[in-house]
């Protein structure tokens, strides 16, 4: 019998969170699934579609996004983050 220390685990693949600049969202809310998915306009001009958030999740979220400070933001984990102080950072996800 193997200890649990030594029993081979599931392939799991870790997701790298891949942040970038948020330059617009589209929030949808659908109350008969009680359920809601943003769509992320990035600097680049990708638009992605976040997971599924409950009402709770998807209430923190346009709380986090209603700000005129840049957003970055990754659609496949559905993470935001505000960035601060203002700075003159002009090139590349800060543009």
């Amino acid at each position: 019998m193997e200890s649990k220390s030594t029993q081979s685990q599931p392939d799991m693949k870790k997701h790298e969170m891949q942040m970038r600049r948020i330059t617009s969202y589209q929030a949808l809310w659908r109350p008969l699934d009680n359920k809601g998915h943003f769509w992320f306009t990035y600097f680049d001009g990708d638009r992605e579609r976040t997971e599924d958030l409950d009402v709770d999740n998807f209430r923190i979220m346009l709380d986090i996004l209603d700000t005129d400070k840049p957003i970055f933001g990754d659609h496949s984990t559905s993470a935001v983050a505000v960035h601060w102080p203002d700075n003159d950072i002009q090139t590349g996800a800060w543009a």
